[in-house]
Parts: C-alpha cells; sequence; structure tokens
C-alpha cells in the first residue's frame, strides 16, 4: 500500500477533471464567440452577415421566434438563413 486515501485520491481527479473540462468548455464558447458558423455547420445557429438586410431580416425573425417560444418558426429562420448565406454570401 502506498499509504494514501483512495477517497482524497479520487477526489483530487474529480477537481481536476472538473477544471479542466471548465478550461474546455470556456474555450469552446471563445471560439463560437470568435468563429461564425457557416451555413453547413448544424451545431450551432447561424449568424447574420453584417451590412445585408436579407440576414438582418431572417435574424430578427429568428429573435422574434425565438422570445415567443415558437421552436418551429426559430428553426424555419436557422433554414432560411442559411440557405440565404449558401446563395449569396459563398464565396
Amino acid at each position: 500500500m502506498t499509504g494514501t486515501d483512495p477517497a482524497t485520491h479520487e477526489a483530487g481527479h474529480t477537481l481536476y477533471d472538473r477544471a479542466r473540462l471548465s478550461a474546455e468548455v470556456r474555450l469552446a464558447n471563445e471560439r463560437a464567440q470568435v468563429l461564425p458558423a457557416g451555413p453547413d455547420d448544424l451545431s450551432r445557429p447561424p449568424r447574420p452577415v453584417p451590412g445585408c438586410p436579407v440576414c438582418l431580416a431572417l435574424g430578427e425573425r429568428r429573435a422574434v421566434a425565438r422570445a415567443e417560444c415558437d421552436r418551429s418558426g426559430e428553426a424555419d429562420a436557422n433554414v432560411l438563413l442559411r440557405r440565404h448565406q449558401r446563395q449569396e454570401h459563398r464565396g
């Protein structure tokens, strides 16, 4: 036996794992804020392209649907925004 308390040893790993996970979540959140979602990235909602009136209108439509708890309307706005971005903003 090494003389260490297994419960203390396990608790140390749990705290380390929580800290590591927290750092990974913070990093993912920072990346999400910096990198806009592309029209093919379905893991997060698309962001309107600055200066585009169609993107802005669809973003507002999505915000209204979200505020009204209309998940179907929110999803529809996301689909329309992605379609618009594929057609108009693909370089």
